[in-house]
């Protein structure tokens, strides 16, 4: 990866994660595979946006996505992405 595509996935990595909502969306699939039908109803926002949101997530890297016949299966991409929420929170935890 050279300079300039290591700077883009990082600014898009750090663009998905800035909206709460695609955050929570994350910190769902953290505890496993998840399916798109139960992350509907538990945010409590439209199938359209959470559809939106979860496009966007697995374009920046963060879920990775496989089809079960109909549905739509999420999960965290990377080993690494469970390092960087990780290092995210301690940051947060500390600026309190």
């Amino acid at each position: 990866m050279n300079e300039d595509t290591d700077l883009k996935w990082r600014t898009e990595f750090h663009k998905a994660l800035s909206n709460p909502v695609r955050l929570q969306i994350v910190e769902m699939v953290l505890d496993g595979e998840m399916c798109q039908c139960d992350i509907f109803p538990a945010i409590g926002h439209s199938q359209s946006t959470i559809s939106l949101y979860l496009s966007q997530l697995v374009r920046s890297g963060i879920l990775a996505v496989r089809r079960d016949g109909t549905r739509k299966l999420y999960s965290i991409a990377h080993p690494g992405i469970l390092k960087a929420l990780d290092i995210m929170c301690h940051l947060a935890s500390q600026s309190k």
